[in-house]
């Protein structure tokens, strides 16, 4: 029965330089496209038409686009850095505090890293960061790390500002950024799966790309918009000199 396609299918990453790495699925998957492009090279003599044709570069890439997001996709199917589990780098967006003798420590405080800057929650005023002395309403002592206790002038007692600043957490996952060497970047298999239903007959596509590297991965923010990650791979052989199946039910 005639085969037919329809949805964006369900789409999985599996890194194979690195042994036992957790395959990625790209949930939420917006849609998915793969390229086959070959580059002809074409023989003319005197006249006006080819004679012959010749393939050259052939070339299978991909895109796309997904929203749900896991620290396990963006570092294995593309940063290929190291990943730590069981805790993370977080920052609290204005958290509103109010001075009491000259001081205030912010929620975090055990785990504080860095602070991100103060504000007057009345006006919207920033306050100037400074080493000691702080002026009332002007300036204050940001809080040291693991401590998150802010100074300010006695002045400020009463006052309600809003903090941001950065702490540590035992939940979520941690990629660390280094400054690699040029050459090595993560492989990985790449299988798609397309399924249609036809007046009562399964119809399956499957694409397998047997060793695949990502030239470039984006993560655009909007307002009022979902975060739709965008996802580049592009196909090369693998150890055996074999690029992949393609296998259809029709």
């Amino acid at each position: 029965m005639t085969q037919y396609a329809f949805g964006s299918g369900t789409l999985i990453g599996k890194r194979t330089d690195v042994a036992n790495t957790p395959p990625a699925l790209l949930g939420t998957l917006q849609d998915v496209s793969i390229d086959f492009d070959r580059k002809i090279e074409f023989l003319v003599g005197q006249y006006n038409m080819p004679v012959a044709a010749g393939g050259g570069e052939f070339k299978i890439a991909g895109k796309a686009k997904f929203a749900r997001l896991q620290a396990t996709q963006i570092n294995n199917l593309f940063l290929g850095q190291t990943l730590t589990t069981s805790g993370m780098l977080e920052m609290t967006t204005g958290e509103t505090d109010t001075v009491a003798s000259g001081t205030i420590t912010v929620t975090n405080g055990a785990t504080f890293v860095e602070d991100y800057g103060v504000f007057n929650a009345a006006t919207g005023a920033q306050l100037q960061p400074v080493a000691s002395s702080p002026v009332a309403g002007v300036s204050y002592v940001p809080g040291a790390a693991g401590v998150g206790q802010y100074t300010f002038a006695s002045g400020d007692n009463g006052t309600s500002y809003l903090i941001y600043y950065s702490y540590t957490t035992g939940s979520g996952n941690k990629i660390a950024l280094a400054n690699q060497l040029m050459g090595p970047v993560p492989t990985f298999e790449i299988s798609l799966k397309e399924t249609f239903n036809y007046f009562g007959t399964q119809k399956d596509l499957l694409v397998k790309l047997n060793a695949c590297v990502s030239p470039k991965l984006s993560l655009p923010f909007s307002n009022q918009k979902f975060t739709v990650a965008e996802f580049d791979f592009q196909a090369i052989a693998d150890a055996s000199n074999n690029v992949g199946t393609i296998g259809l039910s029709e």
